[in-house]
């Protein structure tokens, strides 16, 4: 499916100190840094998540995070990925912070799923699918990880967290799908709580969805066996 080439015309509204006061009472903080509040959650359930400009010269003064966050989100739809639904963009008035209101995805995250011995061998060939499926796509998510991928009650996966991503009108070539298949393998805490066969398993779902040349196949697979043998070997 070719996707629409524009912007998020999502308009924004504007946020002064005391409505976002006014937003937060009764809410759930679920992250937060010296900065202060990074993320909500609503009494109604929905989640509020603020992107904080930290340069003087940033690109996102001119196009904001959570604009893009909107855009990425919109994108993903048309694709028919999974993702959250977006209810409002804001932007703040004391600064050049922006924020963006959404329904969040409902499932459990492949983390929590991994963490809690609930994904079997067939889940984990499904999520293979799924990445090659997403890499088909032309979807790049650099925050490609256990955390920001969700599965729903139906089985089927979804994206979370999804402002970082770049999508392409045409598939992923091999090295980039390879860049973006070793953000799954960044944290060693996630990387030990499958072992060898569950992460040949989940390479076999994704080799087995990609339609990829037989060169780029073996290149990934071997490349692919590499990282998992070292990062599964004694220290």
């Amino acid at each position: 499916m070719k996707l629409p080439l524009w912007h998020s015309r999502r308009i924004s509204k504007a946020l002064t100190p005391q409505a976002f006061e006014r937003l937060c009472e009764g809410a759930e903080i679920l992250e937060q840094d010296a900065h202060g509040r990074k993320v909500l959650r609503l009494p109604n359930g929905d989640i509020f998540k603020i992107f904080r400009v930290k340069h003087l010269i940033s690109s996102a003064r001119i196009y904001s995070y959570a604009r893009q966050f909107c855009r990425n989100a919109e994108r993903l739809q048309v694709l028919g990925i999974p993702t959250v639904r977006i209810s409002a963009l804001y932007h703040f008035t004391d600064s050049a912070n922006s924020a963006v209101l959404y329904q969040p995805l409902p499932g459990n995250t492949v983390r929590q799923l991994v963490y809690g011995r609930s994904l079997d061998d067939a889940g984990l060939k499904r999520l293979g699918e799924f990445i090659g499926g997403l890499h088909d796509k032309g979807v790049y998510f650099r925050s490609l990880h256990m955390g920001n991928i969700v599965q729903g009650e139906d089985g089927a996966f979804g994206l979370i967290d999804v402002a970082d991503m770049s999508i392409y009108p045409w598939a992923l070539r091999c090295g980039r799908r390879l860049r973006n298949l070793y953000h799954v393998c960044r944290l060693q805490e996630d990387i030990r709580q499958l072992d060898a066969r569950q992460w040949q398993t989940l390479w076999q779902g994704y080799f087995g969805h990609a339609g990829l040349s037989t060169r780029c196949q073996d290149k990934m697979a071997g490349q692919l066996a590499r990282l998992s043998a070292s990062l599964l070997s004694p220290t």
